[in-house]
């Protein structure tokens, strides 16, 4: 059969349909219609829909990892409270917890003083996400039954230096955010003192100028860092004229702080210098800032030793780390100028024009790590702490959805369009039958 009537039919076939492509077309052009007036909403609706399910979702797995705080087996509570702390870190869920206050207080607790090592660790680790998220009602008693713990843990000798280094850092940024007791606050310095004067100098060797001091406080420097950098955070809490009063008539006032420039460890160092700075910014406007300036000249060669530091016997990392540090301290004492300091915090921004609120963002980084940005934008003591406004003057821009609300969403929306797509072929059956 010639190829031009076989093309020929099979045109013929096709027109001899029973309604047009301009009838098709129409019925495409209404449900398009309607999208254009409802998708939007729609897809609103079913991503809400999704993230409702994830919530919930969420907090259930939350729910199963506060009842596993309290399982038989040491590793199972231990690994409960690094699942915790990591949720903690994601979101925001103080109306989650605020029935549960006694719950993880206890729980908290009882890890802290009993617990075995990896526990302890782990529940200090906690304690900064844990007290900002159980909502302000709860704090004050949450304070009354973690602070001791933590303290008593910090100087215990039959833990490890990583457990009582641990809980030297929680302490000192739970006391800086939600202590409001003065009492409170010095008696906890004076315990960080007693941890960090392990490190004074023991006395000088003849001949070579080197300092002694035990191997016991060579393998302590994170701890005692750790204690110092407590110390010099929380003395940034009372009056200008009461630190001034504190560092006249309690350890270690500035000589002490001075005489830790020379300790072996190179945290410690950092820590005294660091210490240094924020004395003597408290005490500048005040009656003792006439000595506390003196003093300080006096330890300007030092400084600007440790600022050209190129020892070899030291490791190149921490030659570097240590001569930027004290650049930045030597500056500051010679022309009072602080090194600049701007970090975003989700949408916001945190200024930090002082050495105390350098070492604030810093111990809070620390401990609160991603739960920073989870925490800001709802817990007024962090907001004041960071110095950021009572409240957040422009709307938060909307974020994007991660990976797993992608899909989930995805999904959603995928199924309605498949529902919408079965209904609509009916629709056109029944016109096709017509």
């Amino acid at each position: 059969m010639p190829k031009g009537k076989k093309k020929g039919k099979y045109e013929h076939k096709r027109t001899e349909q029973g309604y047009s492509s301009d009838e098709d077309a129409g019925i495409d052009m209404t449900i398009d219609n309607m999208s254009e007036t409802s998708g939007q909403s729609d897809l609103r609706s079913i991503h809400d829909e999704a993230d409702a399910e994830i919530q919930e979702k969420f907090e259930e797995k939350v729910m199963e990892t506060i009842d596993g705080l309290g399982a038989r087996a040491n590793a199972a509570r231990a690994a409960a409270f690094v699942s915790l702390r990591a949720a903690l870190q994601r979101r925001y869920l103080a109306p989650l917890l605020a029935n549960h206050r006694a719950t993880l207080a206890d729980h908290l607790t009882k890890a802290i003083r009993r617990g075995k090592d990896g526990e302890r660790k782990a529940a200090a680790s906690l304690a900064p996400l844990l007290a900002l998220q159980i909502g302000e009602e709860g704090t004050e008693e949450f304070m009354k039954e973690v602070r001791p713990a933590l303290a008593a843990c910090a100087v215990d000798k039959t833990a490890s230096i990583e457990t009582r280094t641990e809980c030297c850092l929680s302490l000192s940024v739970v006391c800086y955010l939600l202590e409001e007791d003065l009492t409170e606050i010095l008696e906890v310095m004076r315990m960080y003192e007693t941890i960090f004067s392990g490190s004074y100098l023991k006395g000088v060797s003849q001949g070579d100028g080197s300092v002694k001091v035990s191997g016991q406080a060579v393998e302590q420097g994170a701890l005692h860092a750790a204690a110092l950098d407590g110390w010099a955070l929380l003395l940034s809490l009372p009056p200008a004229e009461h630190a001034a009063a504190l560092l006249r008539s309690s350890p270690p006032g500035l000589p002490r702080l001075a005489d830790l420039l020379t300790a072996a460890s190179l945290e410690v160092r950092m820590a005294a210098g660091g210490a240094l700075a924020i004395a003597y910014e408290c005490v500048l406007d005040t009656e003792a800032g006439d000595s506390a300036a003196e003093h300080v000249a006096s330890l300007l060669p030092r400084l600007d030793e440790l600022a050209r530091d190129s020892h070899k016997f030291r490791a190149k990392k921490e030659r570097k780390l240590q001569r930027a540090t004290f650049r930045d301290i030597l500056k500051y004492f010679e022309e009072e100028t602080v090194p600049a300091l701007a970090v975003r915090v989700g949408a916001e921004r945190v200024q930090c024009g002082t050495w105390w609120a350098r070492a604030a963002y810093g111990a809070l980084a620390a401990t609160l790590g991603a739960g920073l940005q989870a925490l800001a934008p709802h817990s007024a003591a962090l907001r004041r702490a960071l110095g950021l406004p009572d409240a957040v003057a422009t709307p938060l821009p909307k974020q994007k959805l991660n990976k797993l609300h992608r899909h989930l969403a995805n999904n959603a929306a995928d199924k309605a369009r498949t529902v919408a797509r079965g209904k609509n072929r009916d629709k056109r059956s029944a016109a096709l039958a017509m």
